[in-house]
C-alpha cells in the first residue's frame, strides 16, 4: 500500500486535484461572467459565435492527426527505427499545421460573406 502511494498514487491524487480545481475555476468563471452580464443588462442568451466552424476545424484537425500518424508508420517501417518519437511528434505537427489550414480557410469564407 505505501508503494502506491508514493509512486504513482500521489501523481493521481494531484492530477484529480488539479482537474477538479481546474473544472471549479471554469464553472465560477463563467458564472461570475454572466452575473456581470446580467447587471449590465446585456441579453445572456444570445447566441455566441465562437463556435462557428467548430465541425471544420475539428474535421481538419483529425485528418491533420491521421495524417501525421500514418506518415510516422510509414518512416518507422521504412527506416526500420523502433523509435515511438514519431507518432507524437507527427501527430502535434500535422495536428497543428490542419488547425493553421483551417483559420485561413474559415477566415477565406468570413471574408466572401
Amino acid at each position: 500500500m505505501d508503494d502506491f502511494f508514493f509512486g504513482p498514487g500521489v501523481v493521481l491524487i494531484t492530477f484529480f486535484i488539479a482537474a477538479a480545481y481546474s473544472i471549479y475555476s471554469f464553472i465560477k468563471a463563467a458564472h461570475l461572467e454572466r452575473m456581470a452580464k446580467i447587471e449590465k443588462g446585456i441579453d445572456t442568451n444570445a447566441p455566441s459565435n465562437n463556435n462557428r466552424y467548430l465541425d471544420l476545424k475539428l474535421g481538419l484537425l483529425m485528418v491533420g492527426v491521421a495524417f501525421g500518424l500514418l506518415l510516422a508508420y510509414m518512416l518507422e517501417k521504412a527506416f526500420r527505427i523502433d523509435e515511438l518519437v514519431f507518432y507524437p511528434s507527427f501527430m502535434l505537427l500535422f495536428g497543428g499545421s490542419s488547425l493553421i489550414v483551417a483559420f485561413f480557410w474559415v477566415k477565406k469564407i468570413r471574408k466572401n460573406k
